[in-house]
């Protein structure tokens, strides 16, 4: 079946989508830097509390991964299909 969107909203789309995936690794980051003590070490109230850090953290990571393949996919179509 053949692609009906113009290459360059695509491209749009995907440039536009690179920084959404990296505001979503970054507040992970942020999220496990503020449980951390003086030693480095992360730390939870409880188990439930760190099991629900463990599933928000997993599925942002690979939320944030999905969009980044998505979109490095979409600009390689459209260097393909300028380019080819």
């Amino acid at each position: 079946m053949e692609d009906t969107t113009a290459p360059i909203a695509t491209l749009l789309y995907s440039i536009l989508a690179l920084p959404i995936a990296f505001m979503i690794l970054y507040w992970t980051k942020v999220r496990k830097d503020r449980r951390r003590n003086e030693t480095g070490e992360i730390e939870y109230k409880s188990l439930g509390h760190a099991l629900t850090f463990f599933i928000i953290e997993g599925l942002a990571l690979i939320g944030s991964l999905s969009i980044l393949i998505t979109a490095v996919s979409g600009i390689v179509r459209y260097l393909i299909y300028v380019y080819a």
